[in-house]
Order: C-alpha cells, then sequence, then structure tokens
C-alpha cells in the first residue's frame, strides 16, 4: 500500500483498505468512508501518465454514465499531489479471476455476465461513448446470491465516437482483444462489440480464439479464420462469427442488437448448456483431479461418536500434538509423538506402543461436564468448553521443552498434567460465542426478547474470576461471533427481506474491538454460514446455502470475495498454513492452496463425524457409523500429493 497516499488521505473522507489493482495509469485502493463505513474504489490517478486533459475527459464520461453495469463516479477527493476518483466498489474482483485456466465456469453463468456486459455498452454508446479496451481486467464482479454482476470499469482510453481517429491515445488497447481496425487507431462501437465476441468465446471454449505475441495477434485478428470449437452450440457460433467480422461493417449494428440475439440464442439452447452441471453449481475445476486412497498412520476404536474435535497446529516435531475430542458430556483430551520421539519416553509415560502404526499416543483423559458440550475452542494454554448455559476453561500445564532446548532424552518432558476444569461465564439460552485466539477475552451475543437485535457482552478472561462482562454493548440480530485476531471480531448477522417472507437475501458483518467499540459494518449481497478463521490474517472460511458446493474466501482487508467450486458439498472445513481441507459428509476430502486452487482429493473414510488438524502435515478424523467409529490420523507427507510444507 502506498504510504504516501495513507498519509495524504489521512485528514480526508476516507480511510484506505488494502490496494486491489494496478492499472495503466495509477492504483486502485479499497477505501471505507470515515463517517458511514460505506466502502469505495480510489483511484489514484499518476500525473505522468495521465494528465489532467485525459483526467477529465474520463471524469466527464463517468460522470454522463449511470447503469447497473458501469462502475460509476461517485466523487472526486483532492490531496496535496494528486487527485482520485471516488468509484463504486466491486468485493467479487475481475472477469479474468473467473476465466483462469484451473476453473470452468457455468455456461450459464459466463452468458449472464457477457448479457449484462452488452447492456452496459449499450447505455454508453446511445451517449457516444466508445471504451475502446474491453477485456476480462475491465469488468469488475460484484458478488450476488444467484452469481455475479458484471460492470464496465476503466474508461481511461475511451473516446467519443464522432472524434477523429488521429486524435488521443492512438491504438493503445489490449492486442487479444483489439478489433482488426483498432491496430490503425480507428474506433467505433463495433469496435467494442468485437471485443466482446472474445470474451463470449473465450466464456465458453475456456481460451480466445487468437494468441500469441503483440505482433502475433495483429496478423491473427487481420488474417487467420475464427475456428469454434464443437463445444459451442451453433445459434451462439452464429453470434460469434458475427461479432468478430473482420470489417466493421459485417457486425451487429448495435450493443442492444448483439444482445437481442444472444438472448434468443441462450434460450434457444439452455438446456444443452447445462448438460453436466448439477444445479446451483456455479463453476468447478477443470484441472484433472488427483485421487488418492486413504492411508491412516495412526487409528484406534472409539466406543462413542466424537462431535467436535480440535487441536493447536503445532509444526513442530520434537514436541507432542494434543488433540481435544467432544464426547455429548465428556472432554476427551489426548497426546500424540512421532515415533523416534516417542520411543525415548513411552516407558517412562506408562504408555503403549501400538504396532504397526507410525504414530504414536499417551492414554486419553476424559473429563465430565454438567451438560453436553456445544462448542470447543483452542488457545495457547487452555482449552474452552461453552455448553448451552455455560463456559468452562480446561488448563492445562505447559509440556516442558528440555528436550527441544538441550537435543537430549528427558524421561518427564512429554508426560502430561491432569487439567483442571473452571467455569469462566455463565450463559442464558441461544447465545453464540467466540475466544481470542489467545484466550484473552470472550465474546457472547445473547438475542432480545423481540429477536430484534442481540446483547454483545466482552468478558475479559485475564482478571481474576469470577468473571464477569467488561462491556455491553447492542449489535444487530447475531448468528455467529468470530475473533479473528488478538484486538478484533466480527458478528455475523442476516439480512432478510421483509417483502419474501422474511427470506435472507444477504449477510451482515459487524466488525467490533476488544474494547467494545464497533469499528465498520460490511453489508454482503450473499447469505454465509460457518465463518471460521484461518492462518492468513483477515482472511475467513465460510459456506453459502444457495451454492452448496461452493467454498467462500472472505478477506475483510481489503474486501474480497472469492468463490471456489468443489466436486464435493463441504461440510467440515479446516485451515492451515499452506491451504484449506474440506471435508463431506461422505468422507470425501479437497485439498486447496492459500490461491483457492484445488491441489487433489482423499479417498477419506465414510460416515465421519469431525475433522481436526495437529499440524500442517497431520489430519485426524472421527467416524461413526451408529454402534462403533474410529479414529484415524492421516500425515499427508505420505500421500502421493503435490503439497510443500
Amino acid at each position: 500500500m502506498s504510504n504516501l497516499l495513507t498519509n495524504l488521505l489521512y485528514h480526508s473522507n476516507y480511510r484506505l483498505l488494502g490496494l486491489v489493482g494496478q492499472g495503466q495509469f495509477g492504483r486502485v485502493y479499497c477505501a471505507s468512508h470515515r463517517r458511514t463505513g460505506r466502502l469505495v474504489a480510489l483511484k489514484e490517478l499518476n500525473r505522468d501518465r495521465f494528465s489532467t486533459r485525459n483526467f477529465l475527459r474520463e471524469l466527464r464520461f463517468l460522470l454522463s454514465l449511470q447503469h447497473p453495469n458501469i462502475v460509476t463516479c461517485q466523487a472526486l477527493e483532492h490531496t496535496a499531489t494528486g487527485r482520485c476518483l471516488v468509484m463504486d466498489y466491486c468485493e467479487g474482483g475481475t472477469l479474468r479471476d473467473l476465466l483462469s485456466d484451473d476453473m470452468q465456469l457455468h455456461p450459464l453463468q459466463g452468458l449472464s455476465l457477457i448479457t449484462q456486459i452488452l447492456a452496459g455498452l449499450d447505455h454508453a454508446h446511445q451517449r457516444g461513448i466508445v471504451h475502446c479496451d474491453i477485456k476480462p481486467e475491465n469488468i469488475l464482479l460484484g458478488a450476488t446470491a444467484t452469481g455475479w454482476t458484471a460492470r464496465i470499469t476503466d474508461f481511461g482510453i475511451a473516446r467519443l465516437s464522432q472524434e477523429l481517429s488521429t486524435e488521443g491515445f492512438g491504438n493503445t488497447g489490449s492486442p487479444a482483444y483489439m478489433a482488426p481496425e483498432r491496430f490503425y487507431g480507428q474506433h467505433s462501437p463495433a469496435s467494442d462489440l468485437y471485443a466482446v465476441g472474445i470474451l463470449l468465446f473465450e466464456a465458453l471454449a475456456g481460451y480466445r480464439p487468437f494468441s500469441g505475441l503483440p505482433g502475433d495477434l495483429m496478423t491473427a485478428h487481420l488474417n487467420q479464420a475464427l475456428v469454434l470449437p464443437d463445444i459451442i452450440p451453433n445459434a451462439i457460433g452464429s453470434i460469434i462469427r458475427t461479432a468478430l467480422q473482420k470489417l466493421p461493417a459485417r457486425r451487429f449494428r448495435s450493443a442492444v442488437e448483439m444482445l437481442s440475439a444472444l438472448q434468443n440464442a441462450i434460450a434457444e439452447c439452455e438446456q444443452y448448456l447445462m448438460q453436466g452441471w448439477s444445479p446451483n453449481i456455479l463453476q468447478h475445476s477443470s484441472a484433472t483431479r488427483v485421487i488418492v486412497p486413504f492411508r491412516h498412520d495412526y487409528q484406534e476404536s472409539l466406543q462413542a461418536p466424537v462431535r467436535q474435535m480440535a487441536a493447536l497446529q503445532d509444526n513442530s516435531a520434537t514436541i507432542a500434538h494434543p488433540l481435544y475430542r467432544v464426547f455429548s458430556n465428556q472432554i476427551g483430551y489426548q497426546w500424540f509423538s512421532e515415533p523416534e520421539l516417542f520411543n525415548k519416553t513411552a516407558f517412562a509415560a506408562g504408555s503403549e506402543i501400538k504396532n504397526g502404526s507410525d504414530l504414536s499416543s499417551f492414554p486419553l483423559t476424559t473429563i465430565r461436564l454438567p451438560e453436553p458440550a456445544l462448542q470447543l475452542t483452542i488457545c495457547d494454554q487452555a482449552c474452552f468448553v461453552a455448553t448451552q448455559q455455560a463456559v468452562y476453561r480446561l488448563a492445562l500445564a505447559a509440556l516442558q521443552t528440555d528436550l527441544v532446548q538441550h537435543q537430549q532424552p528427558n524421561q518427564d518432558a512429554l508426560i502430561p498434567q491432569q487439567a483442571a476444569l473452571q467455569l469462566i461465564a455463565t450463559l442464558k439460552q441461544d447465545a453464540v460465542l467466540t475466544i481470542e485466539p489467545g484466550g484473552r477475552w470472550l465474546a457472547t451475543a445473547t438475542p432480545s426478547l423481540d429477536k430484534t437485535q442481540s446483547q454483545l457482552n466482552i468478558w475479559n478472561l485475564q482478571s481474576s474470576p469470577p468473571f464477569k462482562p467488561a462491556i455491553t454493548l447492542s449489535i444487530a440480530p447475531c448468528l455467529q461471533l468470530l475473533a479473528i485476531d488478538a484486538r478484533h471480531g466480527v458478528a455475523l448477522s442476516p439480512i432478510t427481506d421483509s417483502s419474501a417472507n422474511a427470506c435472507i437475501v444477504g449477510t451482515q458483518i459487524e466488525l467490533f474491538t476488544r474494547r467494545g467499540t464497533i469499528i465498520g459494518c460490511i453489508s454482503l449481497p450473499i447469505p454465509l454460514r460457518h465463518l471460521s478463521s484461518t492462518q492468513t490474517p483477515y482472511r475467513l472460511l465460510a459456506l453459502e446455502p444457495g451454492h452448496p458446493n461452493s467454498l467462500i474466501l472472505l478477506d475483510l482487508k481489503p474486501l474480497r470475495i472469492k468463490r471456489i467450486g468443489l466436486s464435493i458439498t463441504p461440510k467440515f472445513l479446516a485451515s492451515t498454513n499452506w491451504g484449506y481441507l474440506v471435508m463431506d459428509g461422505a468422507g470425501q476430502i479437497a485439498l486447496i492452496n492459500r490461491m483457492g486452487q484445488e491441489i487433489g482429493q482423499i479417498d477419506g473414510p465414510t460416515n465421519p463425524t469431525a475433522m481436526a488438524l495437529l499440524n500442517s502435515y497431520q489430519v485426524a478424523i472421527a467416524t461413526w457409523n451408529g454402534t462403533e467409529g474410529t479414529l484415524s490420523i492421516v500425515d499427508l507427507r505420505h500421500l502421493d500429493l503435490d503439497i510443500v510444507f
């Protein structure tokens, strides 16, 4: 992020949240209005690359364009050294993100975005404005409950249709999407429609019709014949052929004419385009999935179902890893160790080495609770357990680290101490809660009697018991709380449509501090559930009820929403330093890197009830079939997967 711009905007109306894009004329930032919290895009324009004359041109174009499929300009922000355009913010990234090589977009979703682009271009063309640089990077996306909304941006080299070809920017543009006449500095509305034809081809075929270096692209656009793959239906292929005619006069006469033809073709080919796609699937991986068989390094039989598991991820290979389990109204904890270290201390600890195992364990210790446990949270030095009426802390003495420090065997190094159960808070029914990762504070939210709001209580767990709420404030009706770092938390609330029988149409996220200050409110146009934190700062995982095969990556600073299309329906989520693991109800496990790309799948055990990570490479999975179950630990290093630990 530009420190200079941050300093220059210190006394302005906006607070920078992060860099979201870099254009040929300047940077684009996500920012929030200091008073209202509304998110905007600040487009910083470099005076050396973008003269005052061109700046005023773009500003004039933007102010004259008001359309839902065009990014509009809201205001102008001056700094001591320059100026910024204040524009609509789109949290879904760009069309390029959806047309990536590793992800295939649902054909109807892609066609819907093309129709929206044509609608926006029709609005611009009717006002005599030719964009001249239509490409996926200049199509921003707004996330919606049904998919995405396309919005055209970057009118930096746009032209008026009556301007002479020798004026302004010449043949500036993106060669992969430029019409033949654009290489000679000519432009017209038909030039934009040619670029849309390239987008239409790419959305359905997964690649562009012409490729190569800029010189090769120029030759291809001017002379190379169009070849349509069989995957494109004839009705839509006819539209692409018309849009990609070499001569502008042979193309569609207007954007609205092309839009009408495309809408008719979609209606004609809809059933064909849906073949091979399940309902509510927006996208899926286009790469060949590597599916590896399940191989456990440790396994034991269970006498009762495990409802939840958690572990404090520790990547050290020289100490034991604790795993916590929830058995209805009992909490169990157990230590696991690498065999080289375990062999030196097992007999002193009174444990047994399991023959044939690649991982060894200490005996399971259980503690009974007054009522069933509902939530389990692991912090640095303690385990917190929530029931319907109370929160308890399971304090464990820290493991001795003589073995790590001195690199020599110590018979007592791995002997765990007995846990002590401590009452932390008494709750009202229906309360939701979260605990800061370091165990320093607790936040609870309880609905009001009329369900119109929730009472947020923040408890300081560093004070002496008995603990009482240190801060109380009112927030929107809360479904989930989540502490995202040592000082901040988020409250998730549904957005309902009163005209549609209170149907949930979106999600509201309120950000608060541990001192009880609401620092922002984000309204997302998609319903979310099961938020979970990750090891990337300010990044959350979430599930989307309307699209059960999607995993949501939600970045809060700056706000970005990324959908990851999966071949499974995720039920259990886990995050580690290299990416994410998701498991469905049948035991299939998908591994996803931090960029959102699927690495592979594990053909896991059936009837899973819980999943947890001991460290970045060991995964614990509990199963139960109604009468019996197993606890298995899998070492990902022993599987044929392309993961760098």
